[in-house]
């Protein structure tokens, strides 16, 4: 058996992408350990994650929760810890910073979902500040110590060569595994991410609901980890969702 050690966190899309490759890697006599930073997982996040593989939690932040680079001085040695004690045969890192400074004879797959460069070029459109530089140098760092690089979308990839210039990059597109269902469809729009990330751009979606039809319905935490916050006047807020719940 092969076993994979990825890299994983409880805020975003990473923790679906995660489930859904985890889930539908195991017949293929994969064993997943998914191990976490950042916030600690719900208790149905932690749930699923066990019935899929196991999980454990390391310590350092996740990067772009970090005030400064010294608070992800252990995440290399960590993760290299984590992959000697479970036997890991390929490291699947779901923030390339984790690769920089990684020491390890294992392959390193590093998967870009988002990060603090492209991010900021893309919704505030001006260059990265000062205090934030460091962490474009550390993903970049990360880039050139990986095996191989993937992305969810060619976007992604033409955002990260911007910021970091010329990388080898493998795009497999971003998706969601549901199943089919027979309920019919009723009159209302439905729209799920963490909104309080002012990149998913909620206020327009707001200002949207308040000329539709139809009610807009926003599943998805309003209030962020470092104090971000996003007030819903028109959509209606549904909070924070079990996945089983939104797929229903």
């Amino acid at each position: 058996m092969t076993r994979v050690l990825m890299t994983i966190d409880a805020v975003g899309g990473v923790w679906r992408y995660a489930m859904d490759l985890g889930r539908a890697l195991a017949p293929c006599g994969i064993e997943i350990i998914f191990a976490g930073s950042g916030p600690r997982p719900t208790h149905d996040q932690q749930d699923e994650a066990e019935r899929i593989g196991r999980l454990t939690w390391m310590n350092h932040p996740l990067d772009w929760m970090a005030d400064k680079e010294s608070e992800l001085n252990t995440a290399a040695s960590e993760i290299t810890a984590c992959a000697q004690r479970v036997g890991a045969d390929l490291l699947h890192l779901n923030l390339p910073s984790q690769a920089a400074r990684l020491e390890t004879d294992l392959p390193v797959l590093s998967v870009s979902h988002s990060c603090v460069a492209t991010w900021w070029q893309a919704v505030k459109a001006s260059p990265l500040p000062r205090q934030w530089t460091w962490q474009a140098e550390r993903n970049r760092e990360g880039f050139r110590r990986s095996s191989a690089i993937v992305v969810p979308s060619r976007s992604h990839a033409d955002a990260l060569r911007r910021c970091y210039g010329p990388l080898r990059i493998e795009t497999v597109k971003n998706a969601v595994a549901l199943a089919a269902g027979n309920a019919p469809a009723e009159p209302y729009v439905f729209a799920a991410a963490r909104w309080w990330d002012e990149g998913k751009n909620g206020a327009v979606l707001d200002a949207a609901a308040a000329r539709l039809p139809w009610p807009v319905m926003a599943a998805g935490s309003i209030c962020g980890p470092n104090g971000q916050r996003m007030d819903f006047a028109h959509a209606r807020s549904m909070g924070e969702l079990p996945h089983r719940q939104v797929t229903a």
